[in-house]
């Protein structure tokens, strides 16, 4: 019975811990207009650190300048690197600006 007090005790105060390690974290808000009216959104997720990779053109990766990218053309530690399979949706092993467009 003491040894059931004592794992609810460290029960509750981790949950009390998660709860301030939470405020901690970075927040970002939008506003989106709803049908029923405005709405916030807050984010508690940190910032990807590679997000610009996101927002990356054929222009600025193509190395050998044929207008399109292919995964030897791809920096080891750029997000597009491990998502190529994904992005390439025609799986014709070469990258599109329309492509990348898609890609979110």
């Amino acid at each position: 019975m003491n040894t059931r007090k004592i794992l609810l005790s460290g029960l509750f105060a981790a949950v009390a811990c998660t709860g301030a390690l939470a405020q901690d974290t970075p927040t970002a808000t939008a506003q989106i207009e709803a049908s029923t009216g405005p709405v916030t959104v807050q984010s508690v997720q940190p910032p990807i650190p590679n997000a610009s990779d996101y927002q990356v053109k054929v222009a600025d990766i193509d190395a050998n300048g044929d207008g399109v990218v292919s995964k030897k053309e791809v920096p080891t530690n750029h997000a597009l690197f491990f998502e190529f399979r994904l992005v390439d949706t025609d799986r014709n092993g070469r990258v599109t600006d329309e492509e990348l467009a898609n890609w979110k």
